[in-house]
C-alpha cells in the first residue's frame, strides 16, 4: 500500500506536468520519434529503479522485524532478475 506522501508527490508531479503541457499548447513543437523513444527509455528505467528500491526496502524491513520470508510475486521476481 503506497504511503500518502508518495501519492501526494505523484499528484504534485502530474499536476506540474499538466500545467507545463497546458502552457506549451500555445507553442506547438512536434517531438521527433527519437525524443519520444528517449523519454520512454528514461521512464522505464525510472520505473525499474523504483521497483528495485521497493523490493530492497521490503527485504530490509523483513530482516529488521525478523519476519518470515514473504512469497515473492511475479513482479518481484522480474525486478530481481533485471536488477542483477
Amino acid at each position: 500500500m503506497p504511503q500518502p506522501v508518495t501519492i501526494l508527490g505523484a499528484a504534485l508531479c502530474i499536476a506540474v506536468l499538466f500545467l507545463r503541457y497546458k502552457a506549451s499548447v500555445n507553442q506547438p513543437e512536434r517531438r521527433t520519434r527519437k525524443q519520444k523513444l528517449k523519454t520512454a527509455k528514461l521512464l522505464f528505467a525510472a520505473l525499474l529503479a523504483w521497483l528495485a528500491i521497493n523490493l530492497e526496502l521490503r527485504r530490509l524491513d523483513n530482516s529488521l522485524t525478523h519476519s518470515t520470508a514473504y512469497e515473492m510475486s511475479t513482479w518481484d521476481r522480474i525486478v530481481e532478475m533485471l536488477s542483477k
